[in-house]
């Protein structure tokens, strides 16, 4: 009788939060784009606008976020200098820039067709240098947009749905799944401004139980799948929590309006967004490919850690402050002040 050992090792975790950091803020910036885009079709510009501000700030940051992910300036570069149009990185090294170009652009119309002249600060004002028609370059824009967030949505997509090996990310309910967690955000970031807008808790409602239904339709989609997502709820409390935000959220949508209750739906949707992210992306890794190990991950206090998460929220957090001061004098003169119908 042969008896022979077969020993393996853990595998270290490739992506790193970097890239949930990526994912989250380029599905915000979607989502937000699709959120002014419904705005535009149903006539509301200035709303559409502070739909676009959270689309700009997003999509500003996310490149930072994947490009600090790749680590290699080189690697950046080489996607130009070679052409590889059987890889999905190589498409989106072009659909990334163009998606920023179009968000900024389509904020730029906006905001010259909703804004006076007078309302903005000085520097701002070489935005309305020339006499070409803002009208049509909106309408250019807008479409624009459109095509480059589902060009940017499928890029993103494909680049986790590529690797068969991991049946969690090789399944159809992966685009809905990243739809779904973001844009609830999107949808309580323009409530918060738009209390007169009630339809919008409604969407916001339809929204989660798409996510909870691109769930389902993972764990039903193949034995595979349903064995990895319940393995998922014994190596880690991340679904739990993820299980409760969406409980959570769901309360809060039912509650009156008021400054709190809306700051509350906010907090609680950044978090459902960010934790479906970190466990599609970071948790998954944990499951071994091809044996019943378990690959473990630490979060600690590092550049590729907790460090690079702060940092990135904070240039965030930098990007919207620069916005609103951008806007705030013009909400105010222009009577945008939300009311409270409480």
């Amino acid at each position: 009788m042969i008896i022979r050992e077969i020993l393996v090792e853990p595998q270290a975790i490739a992506w790193l939060p970097w890239a949930v950091s990526y994912f989250f803020f380029i599905g915000l910036a979607c989502c937000s784009v699709l959120t002014a885009l419904f705005f535009h079709f149903i006539k509301k510009s200035r709303f559409e606008l502070i739909a676009l501000s959270l689309a700009l700030s997003c999509a500003i940051v996310a490149p930072v976020a994947l490009t600090a992910d790749l680590h290699q300036p080189a690697r950046i570069m080489n996607f130009y200098l070679n052409s590889t149009i059987w890889s999905w990185m190589y498409w989106g090294s072009w659909f990334l820039p163009l998606f920023v170009f179009s968000v900024l652009g389509y904020f730029i119309c906006s905001l010259c067709q909703n804004i006076q002249i007078q309302s903005i600060p000085k520097y701002f004002h070489w935005l309305y240098w020339g006499k070409f028609n803002i009208h049509f370059a909106k309408i250019v824009f807008v479409w624009f947009s459109l095509v480059m967030t589902i060009l940017i949505l499928m890029y993103t997509t494909m680049e986790v749905f590529t690797v068969q090996a991991r049946p969690l990310w090789h399944q159809p309910w992966l685009l809905p799944l990243l739809i779904f967690s973001a844009l609830p955000v999107s949808l309580s970031v323009c409530h918060y401004f738009m209390y007169q807008i009630g339809a919008l808790r409604y969407f916001t409602m339809a929204s989660l139980l798409g996510l909870i239904g691109s769930i389902w339709g993972i764990y039903l989609f193949s034995e595979q799948t349903a064995i990895h997502l319940i393995k998922l709820w014994q190596i880690s409390y991340s679904p739990t929590l993820l299980l409760f935000g969406i409980i959570l959220l769901f309360v809060l949508l039912l509650l009156p309006n008021s400054t709190l209750i809306n700051l509350l739906r906010i907090l609680t949707a950044l978090c459902v967004a960010w934790l479906t992210r970190w466990i599609l992306l970071i948790e998954v890794q944990q499951i071994a490919k091809y044996n019943a190990l378990v690959n473990p991950y630490n979060l600690n206090w590092s550049v590729d850690g907790l460090i690079g998460i702060i940092s990135v929220f904070s240039l965030w957090l930098l990007v919207g402050i620069t916005l609103w001061q951008l806007l705030s004098h013009t909400l105010l003169q222009s009577n945008w002040e939300r009311k409270n119908h409480e």
